[in-house]
């Protein structure tokens, strides 16, 4: 089964602004990915609300994606892809 990181910010992570919490798998587009799939492949969501691109936030440190990459990504092996 191919592996797939879809790294990214509260859209990858859920969030549903209506509430403030999280969208269940159900309905995240992760989890829509996933169901699409039909097993072909698995989604692992590495999503956080707040996080960036590549700016660090003083408010919420730890936010910086492009600091936080490396090590999600090593987490996760093995990988097919990232997204």
């Amino acid at each position: 089964m191919k592996r797939i990181l879809a790294f990214g910010d509260s859209n990858t992570w859920g969030y549903d602004p209506a509430t403030g919490q999280r969208y269940d798998e159900t309905i995240r587009w992760t989890g829509l990915l996933q169901k699409a799939l039909r097993g072909q492949a698995l989604i692992l969501e590495e999503g956080l609300c707040g996080r960036t691109t590549v700016f660090e936030d003083t408010d919420r440190v730890g936010r910086n994606g492009l600091a936080a990459l490396p090590s999600v990504l090593k987490s996760n092996e093995p990988l097919d892809a990232a997204i």
